[in-house]
This record gives C-alpha cells, sequence and structure tokens, in this order.
C-alpha cells in the first residue's frame, strides 16, 4: 500500500514551504480548554446548537376574539 501512496511522488515534488506560527498565538491555557469544553457541552446538552443547525422554530401570530394577538410557534 505504502509504494501505491509513493507513486504520485514520483513525477510530483512537493514545495518547501516553510510555515511560521503567528506571534500573537500563544497556547491557552488548561483551565481556558477545560471552560470552553463545559460551555459547548451545556450549548449541546440545551439544544442550543440542534436549534441553530437545524432551524428554529418559525413564529407568528394570531388574533382572538378580543382583537389581542398571540403568538403562535410551529415547527416548519
Amino acid at each position: 500500500m505504502g509504494n501505491l501512496y509513493r507513486i504520485p511522488f514520483t513525477f510530483i515534488q512537493c514545495p518547501n514551504v516553510e510555515l511560521k506560527k503567528p506571534s500573537w498565538i500563544r497556547k491557552s491555557s488548561n483551565n481556558t480548554v477545560l471552560f470552553g469544553l463545559h460551555v459547548s457541552y451545556f450549548l449541546v446538552t440545551a439544544d442550543v446548537i440542534y436549534d441553530i443547525i437545524i432551524e428554529p422554530p418559525s413564529v407568528r401570530s394570531t388574533t382572538d376574539a378580543y382583537g389581542h394577538h398571540k403568538p403562535i410557534a410551529f415547527m416548519a
């Protein structure tokens, strides 16, 4: 299988690119990573992420017998 991957690189030469990390990027502390993990877990379990990805419920209104507008939420 390794020989199969080596075939394209016999006639294609990869460029020698030296990438540097920007100076303003620093390693995050462990507490920051843990906080981000907890926030994302809360958002997923509270269905916030699901509603953003799928679609929030649509809201429209209806008028009752007294002329008051009442909002109605329904999934489109």
